[in-house]
């Protein structure tokens, strides 16, 4: 995966979280679970994780050139009689 959108994609995942933990706060209080510390470990090892994605640099590709490669040249071009000769074999 490319590391730009790895980050993207952990960027999400930290956007959510930070919205399931505004969201569970209220309910929190009310059922009295301890949930939210397991929420929080898991932004700061997301966070973690885009810092170290993010300082690999990115990958480049070769720009394209416009002209296509040249093929090699095998040899000599084969004959219309073999061709013929390779088909008729081929059907036997």
């Amino acid at each position: 995966m490319k590391s730009k959108k790895a980050v993207t994609l952990l960027s999400r995942a930290k956007s959510l979280l930070s919205d399931v933990l505004d969201e569970y706060s209220v309910i929190e209080k009310q059922a009295e679970k301890k949930v939210r510390p397991v929420l929080l470990s898991a932004q700061k090892s997301v966070n973690s994780a885009m810092k170290f994605i993010s300082a690999f640099p990115a990958a480049q590709t070769p720009p394209k050139s416009g002209k296509r490669r040249a093929k090699a040249k095998t040899g000599a071009k084969t004959s219309v009689r073999a061709k013929k000769a390779s088909a008729a074999r081929k059907r036997r």
